[in-house]
């Protein structure tokens, strides 16, 4: 009964003051200057904040964080295996930390030496390939190979061109071959069958 009078009395108090003619006074509160308190907080504002206090994590201190850094001008490098790059893998060395800058800079020739003649063998390829394609009944511009048991177009491929085959694209030179090879299943090829191949 008292909280229902309490209740009514604070909202006829409420309701004159909203009624009077002075206006609301904002007080502006401005940061980084104290300001006086007016009123205490009540107990179950403080048992409030004390609670959500108590649940907080206990912070470790700044002696036992671990420190993570980062040498940003030695950035890891990654290298692919020689099944993706079409290249032996190398011998496993001894890495020096007196290695010479004139052997990376060697290091760094033969790879992109290796780069330029596998692109140079890509395009040697297509270009063969296109005009073979545009006459394939001229017997300059290919030649024929005899598969072998178990081999695939890309097994024949690789056994008569070498590694470059690798860096060719699959569907392209598949369907390009099989345009030109119109009585062979170049996706099931059986011993002896006749492949024509564009002559490089």
């Amino acid at each position: 009964m008292n909280r229902i009078i309490m209740a009514f009395l604070t909202a006829i108090s409420a309701f004159l003051t909203a009624c009077g003619n002075e206006p609301p006074v904002a007080k502006v509160i401005v940061t980084d200057q104290k300001m006086p308190l007016t009123e205490w907080p009540d107990s179950a504002y403080i048992a409030g904040l004390d609670s959500i206090l108590a649940l907080e994590p206990i912070k470790k201190g700044a002696e036992n964080e671990a420190k993570i850094s980062m040498n940003t001008f030695a950035a890891p490098v990654f290298k692919l295996p020689g099944s993706v790059t079409g290249k032996k893998d190398p011998a496993p060395k001894a890495n020096h930390a007196g290695k010479s800058a004139e052997n990376r800079q060697a290091n760094a020739k033969s790879a992109d030496n290796a780069a330029a003649s596998a692109e140079a063998f890509v395009d040697k390829f297509s270009n063969a390939l296109s005009k073979l394609q545009s006459d394939p009944s001229n017997a300059g511009l290919y030649k024929t190979v005899e598969a072998k048991d178990g081999d695939d177009l890309f097994k024949l491929l690789k056994r008569t061109y070498g590694n470059g085959v690798q860096n060719l694209p699959r569907f392209y030179i598949l369907s390009t071959l099989q345009s030109v090879n119109p009585g062979v299943m170049l996706e099931h090829l059986n011993a002896g069958d006749k492949v024509r191949v564009p002559r490089i």
